[in-house]
């Protein structure tokens, strides 16, 4: 999962950014509306945590030319604006939820994690591909119901392919999702972390390379298994 907190007050965005990251998010920041709107327009964001008073382009602003340019990222607001016509407006305006200033930093990632499930259509609590379940708030995958050890960026990919089953996925959208600010990833990074989850998943369970395209996860229903956790041939 991948967020955008956009807030000018640099310690408070740092407090929430550690937070999310703690809550298993790829963080990025911004501390005005114009650089926020920029970032966002390069699209791979899962949420977008806005503060409304923002120098350059202020965040109900930033909010309404999202939603002109139907850009339907879930957005929680944080802000000092606690009128309930301010919160009204807010949410009508196109935010998903809407937090006062002050609150707590565990309320932000209870509400993130939230906002992100209901966005992603999650039936419950994981992603679930025939032997494979994915755990989102843990960032684990298990495979028969026992944990794997997959590397941080593994893990991401394969959230990323499960929420994306029967669809195409391009390298380019896959960089978008695991890139930061602060750390970018490359087409060999890519084809490395696809390589490394097949091997360490170690059987075929529906990720096909389309070549010169990308890859495609082909959704499947839980094989049978005996009473060991085999599947039967």
């Amino acid at each position: 999962m991948k967020a955008l907190v956009v807030e000018d007050n640099i310690n408070l965005a740092r407090s929430i950014a550690a937070t999310l990251r703690e809550a298993a998010f790829n963080i990025d920041v911004a501390d005005d509306g114009k650089k926020a709107l920029h970032i966002l327009e390069q699209g791979g964001y899962d949420l977008l945590v806005l503060d409304l008073g923002l120098p350059e382009l202020d965040g109900i602003s930033l909010l309404r030319k999202l939603r002109h340019q139907q850009n339907t990222i879930p957005v929680l607001i944080i802000s000092a604006r606690d009128s309930l016509d301010q919160r009204i407006h807010g949410l009508e305006v196109g935010a998903d939820d809407y937090l006062c200033k002050p609150f707590s930093l565990e309320e932000v990632a209870a509400r993130a994690r939230a906002l992100v499930r209901r966005a992603k259509h999650f039936g419950g609590e994981t992603l679930q591909c025939g032997r494979l379940e994915f755990f989102p708030d843990a960032m684990e995958l298990r495979l028969d119901g026992k944990p794997m050890l997959l590397h941080r960026r593994e893990l991401e990919v394969m959230e990323y392919l499960l929420i994306n089953q029967n669809r195409l996925v391009n390298k380019d959208q896959i960089i978008d999702r695991l890139s930061t600010s602060d750390e970018s990833v490359s087409y060999a990074a890519v084809e490395t972390y696809i390589s490394r989850i097949r091997k360490k998943i170690g059987y075929d369970f529906g990720l096909k390379t389309v070549r010169g395209l990308g890859y495609y996860l082909e959704s499947k229903d839980q094989e049978p298994q005996n009473s060991s956790g085999q599947t039967y041939e």
